[in-house]
């Protein structure tokens, strides 16, 4: 019998820190796309507020130092789960955002991208972001 697909390499599962920073990305790229004024259908509502909720879970409980942090992983966990609420309110389109708000979550995901994805850019991919 033939086998497609991509040959068989040796993988590890993904661990909790894997886990982790999978659902951080997706919650940035989720954010940004609402603040550039992508539309969020309900399914792309509940998925936001579902991995909002995961994240803020997990920061609780996961041990930071394999991030190697340059500052205090206490006030990287309190700027993830601020994050988190942030994401909450912004999709759930009940949180008036102004100019001063904007910026405040613009730069805690700057900071938080800069400790957790070093030398990484978090691009969004518009043609998948104007399907709801």
């Amino acid at each position: 019998m033939k086998r497609f697909g991509s040959a068989h390499q040796k993988m590890n599962e993904m661990g909790e820190k894997e886990i982790f920073l999978m659902h951080l990305h997706l919650m940035i790229i989720m954010i940004k796309a609402s603040l550039k004024g992508y539309h969020a259908g309900k399914f792309r509502k509940a998925a936001a507020l579902d991995t909002a909720s995961i994240v803020h879970k997990l920061v609780s409980n996961i041990d930071l130092t394999f991030l190697g942090l340059k500052t205090s992983s206490h006030l990287f966990r309190e700027r993830v789960k601020l994050l988190s609420v942030m994401a909450a309110a912004i999709v759930s389109e009940d949180y008036p955002l102004g100019i001063h708000r904007r910026e405040a979550v613009l730069d805690n995901i700057e900071i938080i991208t800069e400790y957790a994805f070093p030398n990484k850019q978090i691009e969004l991919f518009h043609e998948v972001l104007r399907v709801a």
